[in-house]
């Protein structure tokens, strides 16, 4: 277990400035058993501190408070002087049975420049939130989390520019136990406040539900203003993802009219399970968010007193918090014909160059397994015209020849918006 605590001096040329307090708070394991309100582990912000939280396990069951309370509620002196803090690799378990819990499991208010990564979340009431009285977030993001089953996931509330990035969201809750949003963006009305969350950025996540519970809430039309939501999965096992804005709840179809979500999918993840929330294979559907955001949580990668393994996205962008290496692809590619490029655009390449392995027809299948068109194939460079038969989304297409049977490949294919 890792606590440290220091001062630094920094000079510049005229001389002192204000010392700072580095805190480090590294391997640590904390259960509280408090089943009232409980501050947690409480960070201490007096003044300028630099502080990292990392590799940490809390675990709760306190009906109201905070798990890890890295912030203000309010507009007060310390406001900022958690700036820049960084959380990674840590769990958050709530075990509370109280259903009308709001507790706070990772909360950061009115501090800046926060890095919050890497971290797995369990039941927990409100899972992260980022919250102020209108501050202009520049540096920091939400990415790589897993939060399993949360009644809120990332709240936003009166805070501008949150970058939410390819995480993970699974929740079997049902609307009776949450009518809040995996991901909810409101104003912030605290104390006589009306401060607005606009800018919000939601890229490359997985939203999986069981149930029909929101997936993005935006409670204020004025958090419309430059928001952004894309190239993200959205899965509900009960039918249509839905959304909400400004109390009007919206189907996919509803959202996609506002604007939002073009180039998102409705799919299937097949986790392997719903603990690790592995898909069963590569999910190569998302938006190249450059170096800075590039390791993404590995298929094997677990919590402890140690950094959880970590990779690089490989070829296309893959979305949520898991990412596969090259060497962990879960099946080996076919070497007898080569499809491409994937994600096709107008052209779809298929070429076969092994005699013995030649496929004389290619079926291509809608996204609800309708039968789009049927068409010849030969050896060698097969250039297959795909418009105006597609739209955006995944598609299956079949590759079949009398004497080496039939095989099914699903493409995400690209069409006009």
């Amino acid at each position: 277990m890792k606590y440290t605590l220091a001062i630094l001096l920094f000079f510049i040329n005229v001389g002192l400035i204000t010392p700072q307090v580095v805190l480090n708070i590294e391997g640590t394991e904390v259960v509280f058993d408090e089943t009232g309100n409980s501050n947690g582990v409480n960070i201490p912000r007096s003044e300028p501190t630099i502080f990292t939280y990392k590799n940490n396990s809390v675990t709760a069951v306190n009906s109201g408070g905070y798990m890890l309370q890295a912030g203000d509620e309010g507009p007060r002196a310390s406001n900022n002087n958690l700036d820049g803090e960084i959380i990674i690799g840590n769990r958050f378990i709530w075990n509370g049975t109280e259903q009308t819990s709001w507790t706070h499991a990772l909360f950061t208010g009115y501090n800046l420049g926060v890095v919050i990564k890497y971290n797995y979340l369990q039941s927990t009431p409100n899972g992260i939130q980022r919250k102020s009285n209108g501050m202009y977030e520049t540096s920091g993001v939400v990415a790589y989390n897993i939060l399993n089953n949360p009644k809120l996931g990332v709240a936003v509330k009166g805070i501008n520019g949150i970058k939410i990035y390819n995480n993970t969201f699974y929740s079997e809750r049902t609307p009776l136990q949450t009518n809040r949003g995996l991901v909810d963006i409101c104003n912030n009305t605290d104390g006589e406040l009306n401060a607005i969350a606009s800018g919000t950025k939601i890229y490359n996540n997985i939203f999986c539900t069981r149930n029909k519970v929101y997936n993005i809430r935006i409670l204020e039309s004025d958090c419309l203003e430059g928001f952004e939501s894309d190239y993200n999965v959205f899965w509900c096992e009960a039918g249509d993802p839905i959304f909400e804005v400004n109390n009007e709840t919206k189907s996919f179809a509803q959202w996609q009219a506002l604007g939002y979500d073009l180039h998102s999918l409705v799919i299937n993840p097949e986790f392997k399970d719903l603990v690790n929330f592995v898909p069963k294979e590569r999910l190569n559907y998302g938006k190249d968010l450059g170096p800075d955001l590039i390791n993404g949580l590995a298929i094997d990668g677990v919590w402890g007193k140690t950094d959880p393994r970590v990779v690089s996205q490989n070829g296309t962008w893959q979305v949520g918090a898991r990412i596969y290496a090259e060497e962990e692809e879960i099946a080996a590619p076919d070497t007898r014909l080569k499809i491409y490029p994937i994600p096709a655009e107008d052209i779809l390449i298929i070429e076969m160059n092994d005699p013995d392995a030649i496929y004389q027809l290619m079926k291509l299948y809608d996204p609800k397994g309708r039968l789009l068109m049927t068409i010849s194939l030969n050896e060698g460079r097969n250039e297959i015209p795909i418009h105006p038969f597609t739209s955006h989304g995944v598609y299956i297409i079949s590759l079949e020849a009398d004497d080496i049977g039939r095989l099914i490949k699903k493409l995400l294919l690209f069409g006009p918006e």
